[in-house]
């Protein structure tokens, strides 16, 4: 849709200013159909919300210094990119480059400087929507391409979207990264073989390209690719950005002549400082004026890059030039002082608030402050998108109308979104001014992620290995205390296999937990930082998803070796399951509530082990007679409660455990059988049996609470 000069957007509504008639004269026209979108599409959508226009973003910094651990890093580092553009910042490894994407994407805090998009300030709600493709490829490493694709698409495309419109647009990319061939290959890691390098890296741009973002930033994402996968990489960018107005960044360290001459605007770093900015067919002359000369048939890249890393005498003569620059008038007028604070944007916005969206289109032509020209009354009280609408006159030819939709003409070639659905998903879009932070809602995030935990951790828990040792394992107890007798002799064999049973798979689940969370922690802290779901819908899709994983092996250890021991009843192995289940998912959450504290897998280790020997240790069967000053301790191991409610289970249902010829137990004097609390006061004051359940559901209350509150403000991703 083109809009031309007379068309501006408030609210919902397209208004036609009819440029002949002087007065205020507007003519409705209604918004097309693919555009209107049903009620009933849209459930975690006001009504409002669901007319919203998506907008391409024009993206401008200025004087941006940043400092690291008292070291200048970026030092008055400025630079702009429009709707259609791609920008390349380039510089020898260490000048900067990733840094400055970093504070673009708004992960790092600016020493000075400021970042505006659409004329509005850098903000939550713009990080939440910047689609920022990593230089590592960070995947859980167990899923395949496509299931790592089908669930990106599902978590952050739009609820309105059907199930098969989201798997279209799965296929869809796919076929446009090439990627077909491997699509059922896992990601794999150091330790299992996977998708290639640049496999990976096609894979990581296609789940940023499956939300249709108007701003991406790429860092490095010709690292690690064949010349000619890089070089259809950045067609393929090229096109993204030109033919759907999209506004791309991407560092370089040092791309081929026909890469280079793909950017269509150039940042050159030095030592953290602008060497250049401007159009990349411009550098040369640049380069020419300062007295260095490209020889013929040289790459420029090459040339450029040779140069900068020269002698200190020739880097402060390039900028030296580069400072001259900004003083004549070809350099934007967006990047010198105080041009934002004296517009007509921050005039009108420092008068006016307002949550409402009054989206202006492109006005063309050179703007005129005094709007009395266009109105015979005063005009609406603008937002922050008026902003938007004001294009500078110096705005290029070739970059008409580039705050609207672009129209295309359907070509030969693949692109990247069907025609009827392109924009349709757009991760920046005019929803953000009503405070939509999420793509879905929190029962579609909840879903999507618990089958997804529970599909990515099933090889890691449920693995041939882990199947081998738990039925070793309960065969080995099982013939240990094979068919043991309910005699005072035996009682202490008896207690050793609850002991053995309780312990051993508190440690397994403890330590799983624990492992789980460094694999996990950066796909999730990078799935995070782009604002794909809620960190409670995370958290409680971790534990739902993981929870038949958690529960399903020590079912299984028991379900071998307890009735080797001698099963008397079902209602009493059904309990006994039941409290090993509730101890192993406490000593899990214990796992999180460590791995989530600890950002140092060495210290955690250190932690759980301390922690969890001395669950054992004052568990209540290892020592009986604890000190009186070191009893307290014996109250926060869960081994303890759980160890009392399977003695209590055990020795209460069935045959009673008959006394020895030489007894230590007084009750035996007048009695042939031992009842259960003077077995459990043996060991100690003992507690009922629902008193002990209740503190055991505390413990897997407090350290999973304990957990989220740490993910949630003490480890939340810069």
């Amino acid at each position: 849709m083109i809009i031309s000069k007379d068309l501006f957007l408030l609210g919902d509504q397209d208004y036609l200013r009819l440029p002949k008639d002087e007065k205020r004269t507007m003519v409705r026209t209604t918004p097309p159909k693919s555009q209107r979108v049903e009620s009933a599409l849209y459930p975690c959508l006001s009504v409002e919300q669901q007319h919203l226009p998506h907008r391409p973003l024009e993206l401008v910094f200025t004087n941006i210094s940043v400092s690291v651990e008292k070291r200048q890093i970026l030092r008055d580092v400025s630079g702009m990119v429009k709707p259609g553009e791609l920008l390349a910042v380039m510089g020898p490894s260490g000048c900067g480059k990733t840094t400055l994407l970093n504070c673009l994407a708004g992960r790092i805090k600016l020493d000075s400087g400021c970042i505006r998009l659409n004329r509005e300030r850098l903000n939550k709600r713009w990080k939440r929507r910047i689609c920022y493709v990593l230089q590592q490829d960070i995947f859980f490493p167990d899923l395949t391409l496509r299931q790592t694709l089908e669930y990106t698409a599902l978590l952050r495309l739009p609820d309105s979207f059907s199930y098969v419109q989201k798997m279209q647009y799965v296929d869809h990319i796919i076929d446009v990264l090439d990627l077909r061939n491997c699509q059922d290959t896992i990601i794999g890691d150091y330790i299992k073989r996977g998708l290639s390098g640049g496999e990976k890296k096609r894979a990581n741009i296609a789940c940023e390209l499956l939300t249709n973002p108007a701003l991406m930033l790429l860092d490095e994402p010709m690292s690690g690719l064949d010349s000619h996968a890089a070089f259809n990489l950045m067609a393929l960018l090229k096109r993204y950005a030109e033919k759907e107005g999209k506004t791309i960044v991407v560092t370089a360290h040092q791309p081929s002549s026909q890469m280079f001459h793909m950017f269509d605007k150039l940042l050159l770093l030095c030592n953290g400082q602008t060497a250049y900015f401007g159009e990349t067919h411009k550098v040369v002359d640049f380069f020419n004026n300062v007295g260095l000369t490209l020889m013929p048939h040289y790459n420029p890249a090459d040339f450029i890059m040779e140069q900068i890393k020269g002698s200190e005498e020739v880097k402060e003569k390039i900028l030296a030039a580069s400072q001259e620059a900004r003083l004549s008038s070809d350099y934007p007028v967006e990047l010198r002082p105080n041009y934002f604070s004296n517009s007509i944007c921050d005039k009108y916005l420092s008068n006016y608030h307002t949550n409402s969206l009054h989206s202006i289109g492109h006005l063309g032509g050179e703007f005129h402050r005094d709007w009395s020209h266009h109105f015979t009354s005063p005009p609406p009280p603008p937002s922050s998108d008026l902003c938007v609408a004001i294009s500078p006159p110096h705005t290029n030819e070739n970059q008409g109308h580039v705050y609207t939709t672009i129209a295309v003409k359907e070509e030969e070639n693949k692109t990247l979104w069907l025609d009827d659905q392109s924009h349709a998903s757009s991760s920046v879009s005019s929803e953000d001014d009503y405070g939509w932070q999420w793509p879905t809602c929190f029962w579609t995030q909840f879903k999507v992620l618990s089958r997804r935990n529970f599909q990515e951790a099933r090889p890691r828990m449920l693995s041939t290995l882990n199947w081998v040792q738990t039925i070793g394992l309960g065969l080995m107890a099982g013939l240990l205390w094979f068919q043991l007798p309910r005699s005072e002799e035996f009682l202490h064999d008896i207690q050793g296999w609850m002991f053995f049973s309780m312990t051993y798979w508190m440690l397994f689940a403890h330590f799983g937990a624990l492992s789980s969370f460094p694999s996990e922690r950066e796909v999730i802290n990078k799935e995070r930082q782009s604002g794909s779901y809620r960190l409670s819908a995370y958290y409680l899709a971790k534990m739902v998803g993981e929870l038949p994983l958690t529960v399903t092996l020590p079912a299984v250890y028991l379900l071998i070796s307890y009735p080797m021991l001698g099963c008397h009843e079902v209602s009493t192995f059904l309990t006994l399951l039941s409290f090993l289940l509730l101890n192993t998912i406490v000593a899990q959450s214990v796992g999180f509530f460590v791995g989530a504290c600890c950002m140092d897998s060495q210290v955690s280790m250190t932690i759980s082990a301390l922690y969890t020997l001395a669950t054992q240790l004052f568990g209540g069967y290892l020592a009986t007679n604890i000190p009186p000053w070191l009893k307290w301790v014996q109250y926060l191991s869960m081994v303890h409660y759980a160890y009392q409610n399977m003695q209590i289970v055990e020795f209460s249902s069935g045959d009673q455990i008959s006394c020895s010829s030489q007894s230590k137990f007084n009750v035996c004097k007048n009695s042939t059988h031992i009842p259960v609390e003077d077995i459990l006061n043996a060991e100690g004051p003992s507690l009922p049996l629902w008193i002990n359940t209740i503190i055991l559901l505390l413990f897997l209350v407090v350290f999973r609470s304990l957990g989220y509150l740490v993910l949630r403000y003490f480890r939340t991703p810069k």
